[in-house]
């Protein structure tokens, strides 16, 4: 059993194309996947508890893990359905300092930053909203207008939900998807094939 460890919605719709990719090169393994709470953006890596990981990249440890990029996607908004907001196309992002945003929780440090983009923000400071730990958590919360929230373009896919809306936003940079193991693995012919496999899938430019 190969342990991979996700965030949300791991490498969207080139996931399955990995897992079958794997059980081709690796006929006697099983890929197991266990999805992590936003409290653990390096979703059981740094605890041992994983193999590998498909994650969003940057996060917290990353430095002591090896990574590699898979591919990279615009950040949106989530916003309630009734927000005023949603009947704009595109928004810039300086539209939406004044909103409370849902947020990951507090021990999560810079990568709950990231996806307030504080480092976009030129000072402005972050209203909170609610903290929330798992995806239905998150989309509850917007949905019951607690606040908004930057998300992958494909959250528009995979979150589609009632009384949320998704729309473009300008002036934020990309989020990247990458898939990490660590250093001890770089031996492992098991973990280098479900490696391979993952930059096998990468779209091409």
């Amino acid at each position: 059993m190969l342990r991979v460890g996700f965030i949300a919605s791991a490498a969207n719709e080139a996931t399955q194309q990995i897992i079958a990719a794997f059980a081709r090169h690796q006929p006697g393994w099983r890929v197991e996947m266990r999805q992590a709470a936003w409290s653990d953006p390096a979703a059981g890596l740094a605890d041992g508890e994983v193999d590998a990981a498909l994650l969003r990249l940057p996060f917290p440890g990353q430095d002591t893990l090896r990574t590699e990029v898979l591919f990279t996607e615009p950040r949106w908004v989530a916003l309630p359905a009734a927000h005023r907001l949603t009947a704009c196309a595109q928004i810039p992002f300086p539209d939406l300092w004044d909103e409370p945003f849902v947020a990951a929780p507090d021990e999560t440090g810079w990568w709950r930053d990231y996806w307030l983009a504080t480092g976009e923000r030129k000072g402005h400071p972050v209203r909170i909203g609610a903290v929330t730990e798992h995806p239905d958590e998150w989309l509850t919360a917007i949905a019951n207008g607690y606040g908004i929230a930057l998300a992958p373009e494909s959250a528009a896919r995979y979150y589609a939900h009632p009384g949320i809306t998704y729309r473009p936003v300008t002036g934020v940079s990309p989020t990247r998807v990458g898939v990490a193991w660590p250093p001890a693995a770089d031996t492992n012919p098991v973990v280098q094939d479900f490696v391979r496999c993952c930059l096998d899938s990468k779209p091409p430019h």
